[in-house]
C-alpha cells in the first residue's frame, strides 16, 4: 500500500512539472517572443495544469502526514519564493496584467523549484536556478511552435527533477498509519483518472 501511494505522488508532480512547465515556460518567454499570441495560446491550458499541483497537495497531506515538516525542513524561505511566484504569475494572467508580472511570477515559480530540487537532492543550488528555467523555457518552447516530438521530450526532460528530487529521501516513518492507507485506498485508484478529466474539462471550458 506504501508503495502505491508513493508511486502515486510522485506520478503526480511529475505531471505537474511536465505540464505546468509550459506554462512557465511561456512566461519565461514573453520578452523575447509575440506576447499576445503566446498567451493565448498558454492561457486556457494553465488553470487546468494546475490541477496536478493540488492533487499532490492532496496526496501529500492524506498518505504522508509527516512528510510536508520533511520536506520544508530548511526551506521555508524556497517554498514562500515559489508560493508567491505561483500567486504572481496566476493573477498575472487572469488579469491580463503587464506582461513582465508574469515573466516575474514565471522566474520566481522556476528558480524556487530549482531550489527545492537541490534542497531536497543535495546538490548544488547554483545548478538547479539556472537548469530548470531553462527546461521550462524550452518546455515553452515546444509548446509554442507545436513541435509534437520536442514537446514530448521536453516533458519527460521537466519531470525528471522529481524522482531525482525523491529518490534521496527516505519517506519510511513519514507516512500515515497503514491502517489509514488502506481506508484511502479507494481514493487512490481513481485520482489520475479524475485528475485528467478535470484538468481537459478545464480546459475546454477556458477556450470558450
Amino acid at each position: 500500500m506504501e508503495t502505491l501511494w508513493l508511486a502515486l505522488l510522485t506520478v503526480l508532480v511529475m505531471g505537474y512539472f511536465a505540464l505546468a512547465g509550459f506554462d512557465y515556460g511561456t512566461g519565461l518567454l514573453l520578452p523575447f517572443v509575440r506576447r499576445a499570441e503566446a498567451m493565448r495560446r498558454m492561457t486556457p491550458f494553465f488553470l487546468g495544469n494546475e490541477v496536478w499541483l493540488v492533487a499532490s497537495v492532496g496526496v501529500l497531506f492524506a498518505a504522508f502526514p509527516r512528510l510536508e515538516g520533511e520536506l520544508l525542513s530548511g526551506a521555508h524561505q524556497v517554498f514562500t519564493l515559489v508560493l508567491g511566484g505561483l500567486v504572481l504569475f496566476m493573477a498575472s494572467v487572469q488579469l491580463r496584467l503587464w506582461h513582465g508580472l508574469v515573466f516575474a511570477g514565471a522566474l520566481m515559480v522556476s528558480c524556487g523549484w530549482g531550489l527545492f530540487v537541490a534542497h531536497l537532492s543535495g546538490t548544488p543550488w547554483f545548478i538547479w536556478v539556472v537548469v530548470m528555467p531553462m527546461l521550462f523555457a524550452l518546455h515553452g518552447w515546444a509548446f509554442q511552435t507545436r513541435r509534437r516530438p520536442a514537446f514530448l521530450l521536453t516533458a519527460l526532460a521537466c519531470a525528471l527533477p522529481v524522482p531525482i528530487a525523491f529518490s534521496s529521501h527516505s519517506v519510511a516513518g513519514l507516512m500515515a498509519h497503514p491502517d489509514t492507507l488502506a481506508m484511502l485506498s479507494w481514493v487512490a485508484i481513481p485520482i489520475l483518472p479524475l485528475v485528467v478529466i478535470l484538468q481537459w474539462s478545464i480546459v475546454a471550458i477556458s477556450s470558450r
